[in-house]
């Protein structure tokens, strides 16, 4: 019984809940509820689009990277997003390409412009890494700028000793100090990973060998300078290096002469005659029809000759002596 009676008391409980409430949302308050919930909506609905093509952007500028494969690409995507985090990674791409394909694998070759040219694409990318470490924020992009300080660093330890253009051979496009600071900022950034404590030991590794590394590098790149050898003349087909004396000429011994046979008989060969002493013979007047050949008598068979007849066999009869 008490049970049927608190049930009674909460339906009519809510049923005078419900009558307060519509008669409170009436007017202008009924419209004030509606307004919000379709403010709402409407928000959500925004949003939704806006992410959207937030999204639809962002792999418009993904593929564009993604098919940047030569360098007046990359350039034109980082002038396209200059100022935003896909402008940065363009230009990372793009010192990857100067650092690793069009740098350091040239540094060490023969020509000496093709060196040059190597040179100049190493300074550009570490230039580029440069800029990068100061555009990233190392609170959002920590790992872009440890790259970028690390590559920094290589691109700085490959030019040490490499001389300048206006300078002499004591001259040095990269400074092994600068090379040693940029490690260690790359070995600051999450320092408790393999990969940090790796780049620090190399630090260290270049700071307790500095002297010894810039003589190795000096020399690397002294030894890369090959001697151009003088062209080949007609009087001296073999020059010889600059600033060596020229090889002596020596002449080589001839053919020795085979002894005569005796009784060996001489054999003459006939002239080959000149095709201006061959006579061609003379060609046929087309005018003058050749004359029929005429015909040749067949030969008439010979007669055949008379065999002789057979001689017959004597009668033993009629001879005497036979009987």
């Amino acid at each position: 019984m008490k049970a049927e009676e608190r049930k009674e008391i909460e339906t009519n409980s809510m049923v005078l809940a419900y009558q307060k409430l519509r008669q409170r949302v009436t007017g202008r308050t009924l419209y004030y509820v509606i307004g919000v919930v379709l403010v709402i909506v409407a928000g959500i609905l925004i949003y939704r689009y806006m992410t959207h093509q937030s999204a639809t952007a962002r792999d418009a500028i993904l593929l564009q990277l993604d098919a940047a494969d030569t360098p007046e690409k990359l350039k034109q995507g980082m002038e396209d997003h200059r100022g935003t985090l896909y402008g940065s990674l363009f230009k990372k791409r793009l010192a990857e390409h100067e650092l690793l394909n069009e740098g350091l694998p040239k540094l060490g070759t023969d020509r000496m412009e093709d060196r040059k040219r190597a040179a100049a694409s190493v300074e550009a990318a570490r230039g580029r890494y440069l800029e990068l470490t100061s555009e990233l924020k190392q609170k959002e992009e920590p790992a872009l700028v440890q790259i970028a300080w690390h590559e920094a660093g290589r691109a700085e330890e490959a030019l040490v000793g490499f001389p300048t253009t206006d300078g002499g051979p004591d001259s040095s496009r990269g400074n092994l100090d600068k090379a040693i600071e940029y490690y260690t900022n790359a070995a600051s950034i999450f320092p408790d990973s393999e990969i940090s404590k790796s780049y620090k030991a190399w630090a260290e590794k270049l700071k307790a060998n500095k002297v010894q590394m810039i003589a190795t590098q000096k020399e690397i790149y002294k030894q890369a300078e090959r001697p151009v050898l003088p062209p080949l003349t007609k009087d001296d087909p073999f020059p010889g290096l600059p600033g060596l004396p020229p090889p002596p000429k020596t002449e080589l011994p001839g053919a020795p002469k085979l002894p005569a046979i005796p009784g060996d008989p001489k054999i003459e060969v006939p002239a080959i005659p000149k095709p201006a002493d061959i006579v061609p013979p003379p060609m046929p007047d087309p005018k003058k029809t050749p004359e029929p050949e005429k015909p040749t008598e067949t030969p008439k068979p010979a007669d055949p000759k008379k065999t002789p007849e057979p001689t017959k066999p004597a009668d033993p009869k009629a001879d005497p002596k036979a009987k």
